[in-house]
């Protein structure tokens, strides 16, 4: 089985944006993802920046917050990145943060309910259809989008839980794991969804071609914080609260020399990842983009094999 292998951008500022896009493109991977966390560059924004200076190269949001956008406008933004692009951009929307919903007073009473109604309004909407809606989060009125998608709007949710998978699987929709999901997760995942919904995975990644423990270890400091953090009960499964942080940083994390990136590349395939996308520490993005374009993606076609 094949996958998708893409690059996420968390955390940088906006004017690096475009340098790190080409850099991507060049490296020879199939993907870019940009996020949306508070404080942070915006990610409409940056997606149209990574979209204006590449031409092969599959942008996604990984995720636009429901709660805080107006699901007309939404459904704007995301019409106009795909026509600019030739439907080169996945749409990611998930509810956000609870704790960055509540700092800037947009909790909704119900997340999941939230979720659902931005979702089915955004999909309707740009599927060009006039869209009556009367829900507890979105109220629109005849709404209608001039230039919808030219083909259909790939979207996916960004969920942790068997809540928001199942809610990705009522609304025929793809889903986005974020970092801390084990390859069993993975595969319980698929088995919800069925073969055809498209699951994306980040994944916690460092390469280091000469010395595979150094590569490992230099995660360590990020998995045992994940291995504590509630929200990630459902992701990490047995390893929540789990005191073996090796066996964490086998099944959680892309690192260590080549060889090892490429099996654990491969047992997110086998578990029915379509898209593993690879986020690297902080302030590396530019030295792990060389290394996965010299090492990891030149011969990309052993991956998963």
């Amino acid at each position: 089985m094949n996958a998708h292998i893409g690059f996420k951008l968390d955390a940088r500022p906006s004017e690096d944006v475009v340098p790190l896009a080409r850099a991507v493109e060049k490296a020879g991977f199939d993907e870019l993802w940009v996020c949306e966390d508070l404080g942070l560059a915006g990610g409409v924004a940056q997606a149209a920046a990574a979209l204006a200076v590449t031409s092969q190269l599959h942008v996604g949001l990984g995720i636009a917050p429901a709660a805080v956008r107006n699901a007309a406008y939404l459904a704007m933004e995301f019409s106009s990145l795909s026509r600019a692009s030739s439907d080169r951009f996945h749409a990611g929307i998930g509810h956000g943060m609870p704790a960055w919903l509540e700092q800037v007073g947009q909790h909704p009473d119900s997340l999941m309910t939230c979720l659902r109604e931005v979702t089915e309004s955004v999909a309707l909407l740009t599927q060009g259809d006039a869209v009556t809606y009367h829900g507890k989060h979105v109220q629109l009125d005849e709404v209608t989008l001039l230039h919808p998608p030219r083909e259909t709007l790939r979207i996916s949710l960004g969920v942790r839980g068997p809540k928001g998978v199942a809610l990705a699987k009522d609304l025929d929709c793809g889903v986005i794991l974020a970092e801390g999901s084990t390859p069993e997760y993975v595969a319980a995942v698929r088995d919800v969804l069925g073969p055809k919904a498209h699951i994306t995975v980040f994944v916690w990644f460092n390469l280091d071609p000469d010395d595979r423990a150094r590569g490992t270890e230099q995660l360590r400091t990020t998995v045992r914080q994940a291995l504590k953090k509630p929200y990630l009960a459902a992701q990490l499964g047995d390893l929540y609260g789990a005191a073996s942080e090796d066996d964490a940083l086998h099944r959680l994390t892309v690192s260590g020399d080549t060889q090892t990136c490429r099996a654990a590349i491969g047992r997110l395939i086998a578990s029915g990842a379509d898209s593993i996308v690879l986020q690297p520490i902080l302030g590396q993005e530019e030295h792990q983009i060389a290394l996965a374009e010299n090492h990891l993606l030149a011969s990309a076609v052993t991956i998963g094999t």
